[in-house]
């Protein structure tokens, strides 16, 4: 009779405490989140995102600085050719604001951060960029003469300002390593390149990388970081 009094209190135990083990909760997973965007090199640039959580939801805000400098200082100079964009040394800033929102996530979660291993997102929203081209160029330089104005070709060296607005749209898939960020998206976007005068630029067959491209072209990239 004792033994059974003892197997009954022993499973009457079990069962009590199994609950316990069945409810451990995930932790809260990391509301911050920094990571760097690589291919920005290839345009002499660097960019770093950070995202902040909206109240623990599937919403993040996303602000991506930048900064762009190229130092070149080559020896030969541009004939005044009607390209906006040529330069010697360039220095820029940037900046993209973001409303991202997850349309997708696993159900397989990483156990010591809580974040799932891998989602699926979109995110919106606009930017600027301001950029400060010096080159040496040949320039008609007036003078008077007898009453008369004459012009001279001189080399000099100019500043060309740009300013840049324009918006992005992406869809992007992001994979959570414990707290290690990989993700890899693709979009479009729109953008107006804007010289000193506020005039439109339009220079001659400009690419989608060169910063004097007015329109619309495809935006994508990978992104490294970390959560937090």
């Amino acid at each position: 009779m004792t033994k059974n009094i003892k197997a009954f209190a022993f499973i009457i135990l079990l069962i009590s405490t199994s609950p316990l083990f069945a409810q451990d909760e995930l932790p809260i997973p990391p509301q911050n989140a920094i990571s760097i965007v690589p291919q920005y090199a290839f345009v002499k640039g660097i960019r770093v995102d950070y995202e902040k959580n909206l109240k623990n939801t599937e919403h993040w805000i996303v602000v991506a600085s930048q900064i762009y400098l190229d130092a070149g200082n080559n020896s030969f100079y541009y004939y005044n050719d009607g390209n906006y964009g040529d330069y010697q040394s360039m220095i820029g800033v940037g900046i993209n604001f973001y409303y991202k929102s997850m349309v997708y996530t696993s159900d397989k979660v990483n156990w010591n951060s809580g974040l799932p291993r891998h989602s699926l997102y979109l995110q919106a929203g606009p930017n600027y960029q301001y950029f400060n081209l010096t080159n040496k160029e040949e320039v008609a330089i007036p003078f008077i003469d007898n009453g008369i104005t004459y012009y001279q070709f001189d080399v000099v060296e100019v500043n060309k300002p740009i300013n840049r607005f324009g918006a992005v749209g992406d869809v992007g898939w992001q994979l959570a390593f414990d707290r290690f960020l990989l993700d890899l998206y693709l979009g479009v976007a729109i953008k107006y390149s804007i010289d000193g005068n506020g005039k439109m630029i339009k220079d001659n067959h400009p690419t989608w990388v060169e910063r004097t491209y007015s329109g619309v072209l495809l935006d994508g990239g990978v992104r490294v970081g970390m959560f937090f």
